[in-house]
């Protein structure tokens, strides 16, 4: 997993341990999320990338914030919405890749 979970309950501000499982699956749906809207492939903090593809990109501050919201957003919901929220497209916009 390449978001931190202990970053991710603190924006949740949640406490206890109960629902460790179901934030991380939450942590790997906005994984994948931010790879098929951004048409990237996600690596960790200060992965060597020597070996990767070219759409190649490492976890910083604002992808890691985008997915927060996105997590917080499922989680608060349970629903999932139809949308990325505003707030996770303003901070994954810019990562986005358009291959021509």
């Amino acid at each position: 997993m390449i978001f931190d979970l202990a970053l991710v309950k603190k924006h949740l501000i949640v406490e206890d341990t109960d629902d460790d499982e179901y934030i991380e699956s939450l942590c790997l749906a906005a994984e994948t999320a931010f790879n098929h809207y951004c048409n990237r492939t996600l690596y960790e903090f200060e992965a060597d990338l020597s070996e990767a593809p070219e759409n190649a990109v490492q976890l910083d501050k604002s992808i890691q914030l985008g997915g927060m919201v996105l997590v917080s957003s499922w989680y608060e919901t349970r629903d999932g919405g139809k949308k990325l929220p505003m707030p996770t497209r303003l901070l994954w916009d810019p990562y986005r890749w358009i291959n021509v």
